[in-house]
């Protein structure tokens, strides 16, 4: 690109001259590197429209899409320059899916032409700057500064270089000069830095960003999306690696973000970012380590190209040259983990991948198609084990979430899918959490729900889920400090999670710690207001402080009748109403689906032992999951002095 050496570019505080390659602010240089400036010179001369990527990509990186990454580098170091921000632009404006435009103040000056006379005035020595393009060159290391030639010659004055040969040589010399001895130095110092690097501690905490499509088709989302999760799953069995939950990042996708940033929310020292473009039969798949500290390059892959059939060889390819990137030594063990594959079968992982897909969407809808997917693999490969896990998931959700089945046909067919992934492949962290899972809300095998909790942490303790659901398991057991530990555990895995920063609150909630809970849930709902177990968990808090107005409001602003607004009208006293909503509840019973555990909560609060204790028992026989709450739900305290209460505590096998 040829600059223009006769405009200077006034940028409100900062000053752009083309000429000298040079931006500065109040006087002082800011260093950029060649390419970013290109970049901003051009969207300056076309500040008139929306520069497209690809135009840029074609101008100055000859249209190569392997260097999309690149392109968003650059940017961001153009935006670090000009102290700009994604959030809230004063110079570049970034277009989704379209490009760049640059929407900053812009006066230009004219620059008086460069005299056809030059001198150099040599008193101590020759001074040569040495700079490397760092944005051509990512990662590597650069030197800049003044490099001294000491000299005892006396003051050298050219008045041009026509008029002297013989000076025109000595000049040509002292560079060449120069030039050896700043090489050396450059070689010296990135000798140095890979030293440093190699002796430098393993990165311990890692932020695998959604690759990105590149296909711009939305159909192949969910094969990026698969390559995403399958990076998380291998380097999440390295020892000691913190790495971030799916959920957490993927807040991130589509986004151009901050490597800063990134580190700062999501609590990484790095970040691994890069793209997928798949075709018909091949895959191509570039990425790239990030310091979540200064925005660092700190390792690079070169451009994977496997053909489709081949494609648990890039996984693994990827997964090995990452942890080395982390400067990790892998155990034996590791290493095996790293590279599993749990089947052989391309179709079969496609349609797992598609399975996965839909189940992150978290509805009815999305969990019953993931169920079908994951069946569909597992008739192609009835040995894939992550495929059972998948449906063990699955099913494990969908009373969560309202699949609209009962609970004696869910939780036994999760715990099928489970027991069958594990009998092909003992070690998945998830099939060993779904498992704990159906035994403590469906079987109440408390102790082989924790065996089952504890094996999974083991096996992956980077797995939010497991610290999640164990969390809760130990604030139903009473075990409130333990039940903290657990879901903060899940909280740095998992950040941005709702059901998480919710579940933060509730160890404080059943230990009757009301003000601490509160808390907790109003920060949950700063994320989400509307995010319905925060707003019931709080309604419940509430309650228990005799806010009854607040209580009310929350649990009515679901819409519809429920069991919890019944027991809140009571325990205030409006048992008239109370009892209204009861018998509408009780009579719609019979046609959909009611916890019968929270219609005993209501008749608790009304204070109608027989009637509370009637559907108690419903509950049990039912295997009512909301039945683990017993030992701590605050609703049932009118009823823990009854006989009843203790022969159901009895035959309920809660552990002392």
């Amino acid at each position: 690109m040829a600059l223009q050496p006769d405009k200077k570019y006034l940028l409100g505080d900062f000053v752009l001259e083309p000429g000298k390659c040079m931006l500065s602010r109040g006087g002082t240089e800011i260093h950029l590197a060649h390419r970013p400036f290109q970049v901003l010179v051009h969207l300056i001369e076309h500040r008139e429209r929306v520069v497209s990527r690809q135009e840029l990509l074609d101008r100055f990186w000859e249209g190569h899409n392997v260097y999309e990454v690149a392109l968003s580098k650059c940017i961001g170091a153009i935006r670090k320059a000009l102290d700009d921000r994604l959030e809230k632009p004063r110079h570049i404006e970034t277009r989704w899916a379209e490009g760049y435009r640059y929407i900053g103040p812009v006066e230009e000056e004219r620059v008086s032409p460069a005299p056809q006379v030059f001198e150099i005035e040599r008193t101590h020595g020759v001074q040569i700057r040495v700079e490397e393009d760092e944005g051509f060159y990512p990662g590597m290391a650069r030197h800049e500064g003044p490099i001294s030639l000491a000299s005892t010659a006396g003051p050298l004055q050219l008045s041009a270089l026509y008029r002297s040969w013989r000076k025109v040589g000595m000049a040509i010399g002292l560079s060449a000069i120069a030039l050896v001895i700043g090489g050396a130095i450059v070689y010296h110092r990135r000798t140095a830095t890979a030293t440093r690097a190699d002796q430098s501690p393993p990165i311990r905490s890692l932020a695998v960003m959604p690759l990105r499509n590149l296909t711009d088709d939305p159909a192949n989302e969910y094969f990026s999306d698969g390559i995403t999760e399958s990076l998380i799953t291998s380097l999440s069995k390295i020892e000691g690696l913190k790495v971030i939950s799916r959920g957490s990042v993927y807040r991130f996708k589509g986004q151009e973000v901050d490597p800063r940033e990134v580190g700062r929310q999501l609590g990484v020292a790095a970040m691994l970012e890069g793209s997928v473009r798949r075709d018909e039969n091949s895959v191509r798949v570039l990425v790239r380590l990030v310091s979540a500290e200064d925005g660092r390059v700190l390792w690079s892959s070169e451009t994977y190209d496997h053909t489709l059939v081949d494609i648990f060889a890039l996984e693994d390819e990827i997964a090995r040259q990452v942890a080395t990137g982390m400067r990790f030594k892998l155990s034996g063990a590791d290493a095996q983990q790293l590279t599993r594959r749990y089947t052989d079968n391309v179709e079969a992982y496609e349609l797992y991948l598609r399975g996965r897909f839909f189940w992150n969407k978290r509805t009815p809808d999305g969990l019953q198609k993931g169920i079908e997917y994951f069946e569909q693999a597992i008739k192609l490969d009835p040995k894939f084990a992550l495929a059972y896990a998948g449906l063990a998931d699955s099913y494990a959700l969908l009373d969560l979430y309202g699949g609209g089945l009962p609970v004696r046909d869910l939780f036994p067919r999760a715990k099928a899918a489970a027991q069958k992934a594990l009998e092909v492949d003992g070690s998945l962290a998830e099939a060993h959490t779904s498992l704990a899972y159906a035994k403590y809300y469906y079987d109440w095998d408390w102790a082989g729900a924790e065996e089952e909790f504890k094996r999974a942490i083991v096996l992956n303790p980077n797995y939010a889920t497991a610290h999640q659901w164990y969390a809760e398991y130990l604030f139903y057991m009473e075990r409130f400090d333990q039940s903290l530990a657990e879901i903060n555990r899940a909280h740095e895995l998992d950040p941005f999670s709702l059901t998480i920063n919710t579940e933060l609150g509730s160890p404080y909630l059943y230990k009757r710690r009301y003000d601490q809970a509160i808390e907790k849930y109003r920060q949950a709902l700063e994320m989400d207001p509307h995010f319905w177990l925060a707003n019931y968990s709080l309604a419940l808090c509430y309650e228990q402080k005799g806010m009854f107005v607040e209580a009310i409001d929350l649990l009515k602003g679901n819409g519809k009748d429920s069991a919890s607004l019944g027991y809140a009208y009571a325990a205030s006293g409006r048992r008239d109403e109370a009892r209204k909503m009861v018998n509408r509840i009780t009579r719609a019973s019979k046609q959909e689906h009611f916890s019968p555990y929270m219609i005993a909560t209501a008749y608790a609060g009304l204070g109608d032992k027989d009637q509370a204790f009637d559907w108690l028992e419903r509950a049990y026989k039912s295997h009512d999951e909301t039945m683990v709450m017993v030992k701590v739900d605050q609703h049932l305290d009118s009823l823990r002095s009854d006989r009843r209460f203790a022969d159901l505590m009895r035959r309920l096998r809660f552990p002392s």
